[in-house]
């Protein structure tokens, strides 16, 4: 067995990692990240076996895990590199697809988290010689040049020669972070949080209808004569593949949407050419993408190219952004977690060779399509997943149906080729002069509103309204930019209850958002706000916020999370009525909470209950007393 070599805190990205870490074991759906290599002739199972073992020798990020301290906060081990397990299972090749089909990309669930490694490697042999690798990392590895770095170096050390590098595991990072100064006054400096600007969805959900099953499509699109339309642009532009086509797709799902503006969570947003250490990526960089159409294509481009620099640039000096700032500014929109386009690019940045003088002009673009369906996925979803290699683009279009529609899904894949190609031939035509490859009923359908910058769909709002217990009657309308839900209560309850039970909710429908005003119907019968406050006459306002009641424990399960707050983060609360967020819980100790709560023999908090407005009497009423016989 390896002994530890060193130990050390969490980097802010290992952190966010590690939560997401956390959450997936306790049923959160979140893959694991992998990647499948296919091998030349000729790799022995012993020369890749003896490859990786120097890989595991070399990069301490392999060797690396997580562990919980004493005062419940995060640490990475660092194993000596001598006596450690290289995890690694052979299997015939025959069984490539099984191991996909069956969880190949989950080999690592129900272990647990704070002393396994974090990442497997599997050969798929046949004839005595490796076909295939495939890699899972529970925690993403990423170097300067992408995960084809990780590659370069296996192959060549089963050839027999050397790749050398210089190396800075995540220890090392974390002691510079905490070396660059971050005073309010260099956060303040911070541009506005894309969050603040973004919708909570990019694309609305359609025309109200029965939920489809399965709702979610990956639509894979392989492009074959693409290659040179896009290295084209890049060399006339000054600007990365990656970026081509974050613009190309970011533009027609804002001309889906109808909104110029739109948020990409980008995940190349770390890989500068100067910077080859490994590092974890725990999430992408978020960039706001204004697509204004009275700029050239060129402009728009390069425009979105310098806007990826800017946003990484400001991410490095001044560091992540903070989650529990990010949790009291959804509170205060009334909304659930943002979610951008999320965009996944692999392959060469740049064209490898320059364009050779008389190079024929581009044809045609040969478009294939396979689609796949899926049921149980997080909803809600829009990613685009981009793979380059020497001849081909793929995308592959991953979402939820009822933000895009399938049809809608495959006009884009015909769409993105003629983009790409008018950027190519007609840079200086404005970015409106696009619309013209647009069918006419390319725009979306939906019944939902843009209030605030935020799609709400009022039907939803009003069925989870009514649905609060103690509400007989609600009406829920958009008056002068507001949301305002006009409620009939029994005598029993109070709108600070019903508002409550709308911000419990609001992670479970993306087009919800919690009501800005709450307006009492004639004859109702409770017109009380909160215990103590006075009574509210029938017709008037009332403003969350405004005479929210102080709500001390007086239940069981809210005097164990009140003792479970003291234990793990050293102070208790007199209000319940606040957010996790608000009473001052750390996102990174969440887990020490429910870990606390289960020693003393409850459970049932999940992630939304510390990621969203759920308040902490909310979160006591969804504890449960273990049965007797469950396992700690």
């Amino acid at each position: 067995m390896s002994s530890v070599a060193r130990s050390g805190p969490l980097t802010e990205q290992q952190e966010r990692w590690w939560l997401r870490l956390y959450w997936r074991e306790k049923g959160d759906i979140d893959n694991a990240w992998s990647k499948q290599w296919d091998l030349p002739a000729g790799i022995s199972v012993e020369a890749a076996t003896a490859a990786l073992t120097v890989l595991v020798e070399r990069h301490e990020v392999l060797r690396t895990a997580f562990g919980l301290g004493p005062d419940n906060l995060p640490y990475q081990l660092v194993f000596e590199a001598e006596g450690f397990r290289l995890p690694l299972t052979v299997a015939e090749s025959g069984t490539l697809a099984e191991y996909g089909d069956e969880g190949g990309i989950h080999p690592l669930v129900g272990g647990s988290m704070y002393t396994r490694p974090l990442w497997s490697v599997r050969l798929f042999v046949e004839d005595d010689e490796v076909r295939v690798l495939s890699l899972v990392f529970e925690h993403i590895v990423l170097d300067g040049s992408g995960v084809r770095n990780l590659k370069e170096q296996f192959l060549a050390l089963c050839a027999g020669t050397e790749r050398p590098l210089r190396i800075t595991h995540p220890l090392d990072r974390a002691a510079k972070e905490r070396r660059i100064p971050r005073t309010p006054e260099s956060r303040a400096a911070y541009s506005r949080d894309p969050r603040s600007l973004a919708p909570r969805l990019l694309v609305p959900a359609t025309v109200k209808e029965e939920t489809p099953d399965p709702r979610f499509l990956m639509s894979e699109v392989r492009y074959e004569g693409l290659l040179p339309l896009l290295d084209r642009v890049c060399r006339a532009h000054g600007v990365s593949r990656a970026m081509v086509l974050m613009h190309a797709v970011g533009w027609l799902i804002s001309r889906y949407s109808g909104i110029p503006r739109i948020m990409v969570v980008n995940a190349i947003g770390l890989r500068l050419p100067s910077d080859d250490s490994i590092d974890l990526v725990a999430k992408a960089l978020e960039i706001m993408v204004d697509l204004d159409e009275d700029r050239t294509l060129a402009e728009s481009l390069t425009e979105v190219s310098a806007g990826v620099l800017r946003a990484y640039t400001e991410e490095l000096r001044l560091g992540i952004r903070d989650q529990d700032s990010r949790l009291r500014l959804e509170k205060e929109r009334g909304i659930g977690s943002v979610r951008g386009l999320y965009f996944n690019y692999q392959g060469l940045s740049e064209p490898d060779t320059p364009e050779a003088e008389g190079s024929p002009s581009v044809t045609e673009v040969e478009v294939t399509r396979t689609d796949a369906w899926r049921s149980g996925e997080e909803p809600w979803s829009y990613a685009t997943w981009i793979y380059v290699d020497d001849t081909t683009v793929a995308v592959d279009f991953d979402v939820d149906v009822v933000m895009l529609p399938a049809e809608t899904v495959h006009r884009m894949a015909e769409l993105l080729p003629r983009f790409v190609r008018l950027v190519a031939e007609q840079p200086d035509s404005p970015l409106a002069a696009a619309r013209a490859l647009l069918p006419a009923d390319f725009a979306r359908s939906t019944e939902a509103l843009l209030v605030r910058g935020t799609w709400v769909h009022l039907d939803t709002v009003a069925e989870v309204v009514a649905g609060c217990p103690g509400v007989l009657a609600a009406e829920v309308s958009e008056e002068g930019g507001e949301i305002v839900a006009r409620v009939s209560l029994d005598g029993a309850s109070c709108l600070f209850d019903v508002h409550e039970y709308v911000l419990s909710r609001l992670h479970l429908e993306g087009d919800l958002i919690a009501p800005h005003r709450y307006r009492l119907a004639e004859g109702s019968a409770s017109r009380a706000t909160g215990p103590g406050l006075p009574d509210l006459a029938a017709g008037a306002d009332w403003l969350p916020g405004d005479g929210t009641p102080v709500l001390g424990p007086t239940t069981e399960p809210e005097r164990e999370l009140v003792a479970a707050l003291r234990e793990t983060h050293g102070f208790g609360t007199v209000n319940l009525a606040l957010t996790y967020a608000e009473a001052g819980g750390r996102a990174v100790l969440a887990p020490a909470v429910v870990e606390t709560l289960r020693r003393r023999g409850l459970e049932g908090l999940q992630l939304p209950h510390f990621a969203t407005a759920h308040t902490l009497r909310a979160m006591a009423r969804a504890l449960v007393r273990r049965k007797p016989g469950h396992a700690l």
